[in-house]
């Protein structure tokens, strides 16, 4: 049982205390002031940005996800702001009855399951120049996953630390807990660096594409992967029951002495976008801009493509073995002396095979990179208003040995001038199964926002958070790089095109 603690006792802790599900948000993407935050999602879209430059000092981004605990608000947000409670909820004196727990846990889930994936970008900029964009960008990355531990197991570590009892010594069921468990943990986390390059060709009528790739260099910071399939006892007949004894696998990845791996290959992004603008946006009467800048633009890209790569790595495995044992009826049984019952067990057992652990050293391993295809694209409806699209698919599967992310379909209406941006975008999540309504907004050289929002104020349980923050300059006013476009598009005054 101590062992069991031990194993599981550092994964419950991150469980009740941090409960994170992370994928990166998306939702500037379609934004032409996006900057080095699109080209992230689409290394095409650089070379169609607004600006000449932009220089992002970081940025930081994480989802929060896990299906055991959430949080619930008491009352509807407008219950609270109109003071209006049924009588049922009122004191006698009229006050409203307030229910401070507001952490719940599921009830509808067998087995407890967390993921995680956080994205934390370094100094980044970009440069355009006629129809190229060369760019640099840096960022660390955080993945964790977890699937497979019974909720009754959890229910009692839970328990316990309500209750103050340290988790180091609790008092559960073994037998009941430890049957049919399948744990899955999965740890990574790893440095990029990324030179990026994309191009640009117009076409008549206002008609352009861009295509863009990134290749990363790759510094892999360690990682973990655990697999556990618990002893379990099944029964066969009234005197058979099947046993299997416990069997892991335990690798544990360490960093390479040298910084990058060139025979990792490192990761690549790559991405193309259509852009279709409006013929009135080069009319004279447009040097207002009271037109549009552009009908739609839609893009595509596919993300880390490749591998981390271990050449430090230790292994250590037990092979799950299972074995029919029989036993005496009940009125046998009933006869035997209580020494006779022990030399039974004792024989009975003694056939088991007894296998130590096999540990392997400095073996190469692959860990797949989150590949993942993005299909994005907007529409321009009146100078100010907006409607774009963010469909993101995983292509890695949960179980295998990589990093994988949750899909998601984002719709997000948005107002967006120069100097400032508000969306609201409305999420299919956690692989289409989640509906959430998030904000976002850009004021100058900073932008935020939460694509699950709406978790924050709602009062029905929610196991989920989102939220991401990060600053660029652009353009600054008064440099010589400061773009002057009193003409949208157009580089000669007076022309319009048909």
């Amino acid at each position: 049982m101590n062992s069991i603690v031990k194993l599981y006792g550092p994964t419950f802790i991150i469980i009740l205390s941090s409960n994170l599900h992370a994928q990166v948000s998306t939702v500037f993407v379609n934004s032409p002031y996006a900057g080095v935050y699109a080209a992230r999602i689409n290394p095409a879209t650089a070379v169609q940005m607004k600006q000449k430059w932009v220089f992002a000092p970081g940025e930081f981004d994480a989802k929060i996800y896990n299906n055991y605990l959430s949080t619930s608000m008491p009352y509807h947000p407008y219950r609270l702001l109109f003071n209006n409670y049924p009588d049922s909820l009122r004191t006698k004196y009229n006050n409203p009855v307030w229910r401070w727990n507001w952490l719940q846990t599921s009830s509808g889930t067998k087995t407890v399951s967390m993921h995680s994936f956080i994205k934390i970008s370094g100094p980044s900029a970009f440069i355009k120049y006629r129809n190229h964009s060369i760019g640099v960008m840096t960022e660390m990355n955080f993945f964790a996953d977890l699937k497979g531990v019974p909720k009754q197991l959890v229910d009692e570590f839970y328990d316990d630390l309500k209750r103050g009892h340290k988790l180091s010594n609790p008092e559960i069921n073994s037998l009941n807990n430890s049957q049919k468990i399948h744990l899955n943990i999965k740890q990574q986390s790893w440095t990029a660096i990324g030179l990026s390059y994309s191009h640009l060709w117009k076409f008549k009528r206002r008609k352009m594409i861009s295509a863009g790739v990134t290749y990363k260099l790759l510094h892999a910071n360690g990682g973990y992967q655990i697999q556990v399939d618990a002893d379990n006892m099944e029964e066969q007949s009234d005197k058979k029951i099947k046993i299997s004894s416990p069997g892991f696998e335990i690798k544990t990845m360490l960093p390479r002495k040298n910084i990058f791996y060139p025979k990792g290959y490192g990761g690549i992004d790559l991405g193309v976008q259509y852009f279709n603008k409006k013929s009135e946006t080069g009319r004279r009467n447009n040097s207002r801009k009271i037109h549009p800048d552009y009908l739609f633009k839609i893009g595509a890209s596919i993300l880390d493509i490749g591998n981390l790569v271990y050449t430090r790595t230790i292994t250590t495995t037990l092979k799950s073995e299972s074995q029919s044992v029989e036993f005496p009826s009940v009125e046998e049984l009933m006869t035997w002396s209580p020494d006779k019952i022990k030399d039974k067990m004792l024989e009975t057992f003694s056939e088991f095979k007894d296998i130590a652990p096999e540990t392997v050293y400095g073996k190469k391993t692959k860990i797949g990179l989150p590949t993942r295809f993005v299909l994005h694209g907007d529409m321009q409806f009146t100078k100010l208003l907006y409607l774009d699209f963010i469909l993101e698919q995983n292509l890695r599967k949960r179980d295998g040995k990589n990093i994988n992310t949750f899909s998601y379909l984002t719709v997000s209406p948005r107002v967006e001038k120069r100097n400032f941006t508000v969306g609201l975008p409305i999420t299919m999540d956690n692989n289409y199964r989640n509906l959430s309504v998030g904000f976002y907004a850009r004021l100058l050289f900073l932008y935020f926002g939460s694509r699950n929002f709406i978790a924050l104020i709602q009062p029905n349980g929610k196991q989920s958070a989102d939220f991401f923050i990060g600053i660029q300059f652009g353009n600054i006013p008064g440099s010589l790089l400061k773009v002057k476009t009193p003409y949208m598009f157009m580089k000669k005054k007076g022309c319009a095109e048909f």
